[in-house]
């Protein structure tokens, strides 16, 4: 079973900025629970920002259905929701596997220190 691979941008308002990476720091803390996160990890633009990316891993589809119906979920995005200039864009991504194998896609050991 792949893992699956998700990919969401968030663009801030500059008014609720800070409001809305503390709602996003306890969205990635109480993620990191969960059983099927392989990786939850938010970023910045380095040349913008109010623009955040979110990488996603999860261990099957399963994993991801359940952390999308999580109670904390659903209240954490519906306040940050309020905080961002538009709608997220969220994606699903699924690998292609060019090149060499340990480097042709995002994966828990390409991470591991």
């Amino acid at each position: 079973m792949e893992p699956v691979i998700v990919v969401g941008t968030l663009r801030l308002r500059p008014d609720t900025a800070e409001e809305a990476r503390t709602v996003i720091a306890s969205v990635v803390e109480q993620t990191h629970q969960e059983p099927g996160c392989l990786l939850y990890a938010a970023h910045e633009d380095a040349h913008d920002p109010l623009t955040l990316v979110v990488v996603e891993q999860w261990a099957s589809q399963q994993a991801l259905d359940e952390h999308n119906r999580s109670p904390y979920l659903a209240s954490a995005m519906g306040r940050v929701g309020e905080l961002l200039a538009g709608a997220p864009d969220v994606r699903i991504l699924a690998p292609l596997g060019y090149g060499a194998a340990g480097k042709a896609t995002l994966n828990q050991a390409a991470f591991a220190g």
